[in-house]
This record gives structure tokens, sequence and C-alpha cells, in this order.
């Protein structure tokens, strides 16, 4: 990871995906528009690891993330305290209150969340996803099709896979 002032930018890398910590995306994506990509997991969750093991060892998936987005591993019972939008969140139960948030009471792991910060866009979808279930929510935010304002129905009716 490289440091340049107050702000560490990920040094890339396409056989792995970069994570950084919830609080450096949300720095970055103030500077550069990216949006975030949250995997939301436990360490208990057999899907979880599956979805480590499999969509997220995917060259072309890891290659996409990487150069599309801020990426966020995020454990839902972690106890590390994170500031988001002016609040300060902490575990104070079984479950962080900022997965509780993100998730927005659903408690799904694995759960994907696509945020747009410039849009307050917060787009939460669970469970295990494949390359191929996976490669319509990567385009439609890496590429910003919100903003041309798509509806995502109409987008994925003509969304063809495979595209990475």
């Amino acid at each position: 990871m490289m440091i340049m002032g107050m702000i560490a930018f990920p040094v890339f890398s396409q056989s792995k995906i970069n994570w950084i910590s919830f609080e450096q995306a949300m720095a970055l994506t103030k500077q550069d528009g990216k949006p975030v990509l949250v995997d939301v997991y436990t360490d208990w969750c057999g899907w979880c690891k599956r979805l480590d093991a499999t969509t997220y060892q995917d060259s072309a998936v890891v290659a996409y993330i990487n150069a599309n987005f801020h990426a966020v591993k995020f454990n839902a019972e972690g106890s590390e305290k994170i500031s988001y939008r002016d609040s300060l969140y902490t575990k104070t139960g079984k479950t962080h209150d900022l997965a509780i948030k993100l998730l927005q009471g659903k408690l799904s792991y694995p759960t994907t969340i696509f945020m747009v910060e410039k849009i307050n866009m917060v787009a939460p979808i669970p469970g295990y996803m494949t390359r191929e279930t996976i490669q319509p929510y990567l385009f439609y935010f890496g590429e910003r099709v919100y903003d041309i304002n798509n509806t995502w129905e109409s987008f994925l009716k003509g969304f063809t896979v495979p595209r990475l």
C-alpha cells in the first residue's frame, strides 16, 4: 500500500482483490467517485468462504473489481470502530452496528453491497454469487449505468453474459 498525504492508495494486483478498509474506501470514493463494493461476511459462514474461494478468485472478476471499485471486506461480527457519515459504529451485540445499517436490518451472509456515495445509494445483494450472477451487478455499478437513468430491470433485459 502506498501512502500519499493522509490517504492510503492500494497498489493494484490482478491476482487478487485489493481489499481495503471501509474508511479508506469512503475517503477514496470522495476523491475519485468510484463505487464501493463491500463483501459482508462472518467467520463461520460457509457460503462466505466459498465466495472467497471461487468468485473472488476468478481472474476476470478480480481485474474488473480492482479497476472499477474500491473493495471492502467487512466482518459483520467484527469489533472495530468505524466512522461513517459523521457517526461512529461499533459492535454492541453479536452484530456490528454498521452491518445492521448497511444491510438495512436484513442480516444475511454473504451479502455484497454496492455503494455510490455521491447519490447516497446503498444496494445490498444477499447470497452467494457466481461469476455469471455477479457480472450484471458489477457492470451496472462499475459502468455507472444508474447515471443514465436506466432502471435495473431494463438494464438486466439487455445484459448478456459473459461480458468480463
